[in-house]
């Protein structure tokens, strides 16, 4: 007699459909495209989640990821908007229209480069802090309330495990930099 199927192994409507496509592509494997096809699901509400969260602090994304990328920074959490539209990968015109809006809305200011007489540095305002901090712990609380249904452990493997497949893109550099750490040369 078999045992009983908990809710963690009971199967579902992608389960269904996997088995539909292994029946008209024979040469589909459907373990990898379950994989994939809860990968993009998985992708799609979390960028949900994040879009409800961002509108609720009346962010765009753009201005979001600005804003993080001077916090990565550490105090003053400053940076000429040529090293920024450099790493955001953005013209210089582009740099110039986000900057724009984002210090019209008070999330931003430009101060005189220094060391640069023609530069501009730019910094978050009290607001561009708080505006970044409420979204990233309201997120951060979303998204801990979601990876909940795992274990510990469950969630320590399954990030080792993205880890490993991410791999399977190693020049892409996922968007992220590494930063030199303390020690580094």
């Amino acid at each position: 007699m078999d045992a009983p199927q908990s809710d963690e192994d009971a199967l579902d409507d992608l389960d269904a459909a996997l088995l539909v496509w292994a029946r008209e592509i024979p040469s589909l494997d459907p373990l990898t495209e379950g994989i994939v096809e809860r990968i993009h699901i998985l992708s799609h509400h979390l960028n949900e989640s994040m879009s409800e969260t961002l509108a609720e602090f009346h962010l765009d994304r753009r201005w979001f990821r600005l804003l993080g990328r001077l916090r990565s920074y550490g105090p003053p959490y400053q940076r000429s908007a040529g090293m920024l539209a450099a790493e955001l990968q953005l013209s210089s015109g582009a740099m110039t229209n986000r900057l724009d809006r984002m210090e019209q809305a008070g999330l931003i200011r430009r101060l005189p480069d220094p060391s640069d007489r023609r530069g501009t540095l730019v910094e978050p305002t009290d607001a561009g802090h708080a505006a970044w901090d409420a979204t990233v712990g309201k997120q951060g609380r979303r998204e801990q309330a979601i990876t909940a249904v795992l274990s510990e452990e469950e969630r320590e493997e399954l990030h080792r495990l993205l880890r490993s497949l991410m791999r399977a893109f190693p020049d892409s550099g996922h968007g992220f930099k590494s930063r030199p750490t303390l020690g580094d040369d």
